[in-house]
């Protein structure tokens, strides 16, 4: 890792939005009005929601994005991040009066899945990530929904020999996949977008571009992990019962990821156990700021349900 006051164990990279999150009993129908059951703002976008449980278990995080504005939600950003202030550094988040926050309406129905609609994302000016900036990261936390500014920020931290982790970087014809050296993949945002895949096939396609450790999650099912060599096994995740959300559990997979692979001592076996339990516990959190699963929380379900 690093050394020194302005070093840091990972930047995460990406979207830095806010989420109006409603509870409601079933989607809303022409004719069919709901009635919400509850309603919360939590800070969202990929790399906050990455950046902010590392910072809690320990690591040095460094979070660069999109701008945000000076509006009420770019307001409610930065005092959530506040909190974090011990180990999440957001020096790289700037504010512009002229800019509107992008910000995302949520539907969570009682089996914990998502509807969502999105505003302003596209439209909003992106930081691009400078090479002075990621050198002081040993790690690049990115994803493949955003643009270029992606796929640039992967080069300049593989010129420098980071280690590059990313989020559904599915296509094999884009740099962002060839230039990751591990890449966790939902299942059914890769079946989206190439319905009927198999997904050992496709892992070796992308590994064939230059990417390395291959991760397909399936929710409730078994996680395919397939090695930087093209040797696969599958590992069964967590059951917990009183599931609340599961939509966070993929930033929290990812996240266990993250941290799993900067304990050297760990098998890979061990990091996606640790990335299973940590996804798992989350998805019982009932609100925004409830709190991440603790590193102690995340043992303990290991060891009661020792894999």
């Amino acid at each position: 890792m690093p050394g020194g006051e302005d070093a840091f164990d990972v930047l995460c990279y990406g979207a830095i939005t806010v989420d109006n999150v409603t509870h409601v009993p079933h989607l809303p129908m022409p004719r069919r009005d709901v009635a919400a059951t509850y309603e919360y703002d939590e800070v969202g976008g990929e790399a906050p929601k990455v950046a902010i449980p590392l910072a809690l278990w320990g690591l040095r995080t460094l979070l660069v994005g999109n701008v945000i504005g000076t509006d009420r939600k770019g307001a409610f950003i930065l005092d959530r991040l506040a909190r974090y202030a011990a180990g999440l550094d957001t020096r790289y988040v700037h504010q512009d009066p002229h800019t509107a926050t992008p910000f995302s309406r949520i539907l969570v129905t009682p089996d914990g899945e998502r509807s969502q609609i999105a505003y302003g994302f596209d439209d909003v000016l992106k930081v691009e990530l400078a090479s002075d900036i990621m050198r002081r990261a040993a790690v690049l936390s990115v994803d493949a929904h955003g643009g270029e500014e992606r796929d640039r920020a992967a080069h300049i931290a593989r010129n420098l020999g980071k280690l590059v982790i990313s989020a559904d970087a599915i296509w094999p014809e884009h740099p962002l996949a060839g230039l990751s050296d591990v890449i966790v993949i939902s299942r059914a945002w890769l079946h989206t977008n190439f319905p009927g895949v198999y997904e050992y096939d496709h892992a070796l396609e992308l590994q064939a571009k230059g990417a390395g450790v291959i991760i397909v999650t399936d929710g409730p099912r078994p996680v395919l992990v397939v090695r930087a060599d093209g040797a696969a096994f599958g590992f069964e995740p967590y059951h917990l019962p009183n599931v609340a959300d599961t939509s966070g559990a993929g930033d929290l997979f990812k996240t266990g990821i993250i941290y799993g692979w900067l304990q050297p001592d760990w098998p890979l076996e061990q990091k996606i156990a640790f990335a299973c339990a940590a996804a798992a516990l989350n998805c019982q959190r009932k609100r925004g700021d409830d709190p991440p699963p603790t590193l102690e929380e995340v043992s303990a379900l290991m060891r009661a349900q020792p894999r």
